[in-house]
């Protein structure tokens, strides 16, 4: 199965940060948030990646190029003008003609077997499966009913209270590229909504952890989060990609009687004698002078 990889975006909600480094290197446990989406592709038996490429996608290149392309075959789509969720896809329909495929953002972080996905898809006999999950208090966006998805954003008449959410990943065949709108476009208002009219938008539930980066606060929130994974499920992203989810890192230098509460401390920090950290995330480089705090906030030192 080959694999449509969404790293274009601007990561608007995480500025200032994403000015200056792409929301799917924004570090997650000291590992790029992409790594996460690299392992559920490389569990999945995913051997080609499309990836396109629009804000600060030279650093996503590089980063690729840097690690060997952690041996997938990858082909980077670079995007002049962003073209959005759907028009991004339409842009590389050639890719993707023969066979279902999965369409995934790289800022996924969760536990979500893709492998089944594709496999709940070909059973339900349904041109594309998005995964869902019960939305928080209830409120969500997608509705579905039986084993389809039958509407999303409330676009179609439907009095049904949507109770789900789409978390950004789906297996879809190549029946999509009917819907799809060339330039930039949204895949849902583009796509989605009109496989789900037409009956055929399945849904795959996931029931597991899945974490949100699109803001400062839901980015810190992740790594809390993860401070208590596993010990299986860091070997699971050390074996696909060779970066190994850390609280700590190694190059990070500590004062003497500093406080350590709950945080993520990236390589190269530097912290003064006698500061304090707490549910916080410090990303590589940042300095913290003698005495001072950090209580939940993202502090880093990227200029």
């Amino acid at each position: 199965m080959k694999a449509f990889l969404l790293a274009a975006g601007h990561g608007e909600r995480l500025r200032p940060l994403t000015d200056i480094i792409p929301k799917p290197l924004a570090p997650v446990m000291n590992v790029p948030s992409i790594c996460y989406a690299l392992t559920l592709l490389k569990e999945a038996g995913v051997s080609e990646v499309v990836c396109n490429l629009h804000h600060l996608g030279d650093a996503i290149e590089a980063f690729f190029r840097e690690h060997d392309c952690f041996g997938f075959d990858v082909v980077f789509s670079r995007e002049e003008k962003i073209l959005g969720t759907g028009g991004g896809l339409a842009n590389c329909r050639e890719y993707f003609q023969d066979a279902p495929f999965i369409y995934l953002n790289s800022d996924m972080i969760a536990d979500i077997d893709l492998g089944a996905v594709g496999r709940a898809r070909e059973a339900s006999g349904s041109a594309g499966t998005l995964v869902l999950a019960p939305a928080g208090a209830g409120v969500g966006r997608v509705t579905v009913r039986e084993e389809r998805v039958v509407n999303l954003r409330s676009m179609l008449p439907d009095e049904a209270r949507p109770g789900h959410d789409f978390l950004g990943a789906a297996v879809l065949s190549p029946g999509i590229f009917r819907y799809l709108k060339e330039g930039f476009s949204d895949i849902v208002e583009h796509g989605f909504i009109d496989l789900a009219r037409d009956g055929a938008l399945g849904y795959y539930l996931h029931d597991g952890a899945w974490h949100d980066i699109g803001s400062m606060e839901s980015y810190r929130a992740a790594n809390m989060a993860l401070l208590g994974m596993p010990a299986a499920c860091k070997r699971r992203v050390r074996d696909a990609t060779g970066m190994d989810p850390v609280a700590l890192a190694g190059g990070a230098v500590i004062g003497r009687d500093v406080v350590v509460e709950g945080s993520v401390i990236g390589d190269g920090c530097v912290i003064g004698d006698g500061a304090r950290i707490a549910r916080s995330v410090l990303l590589p480089g940042t300095s913290l002078r003698a005495g001072e705090e950090a209580e939940r906030t993202v502090r880093w030192a990227y200029v």
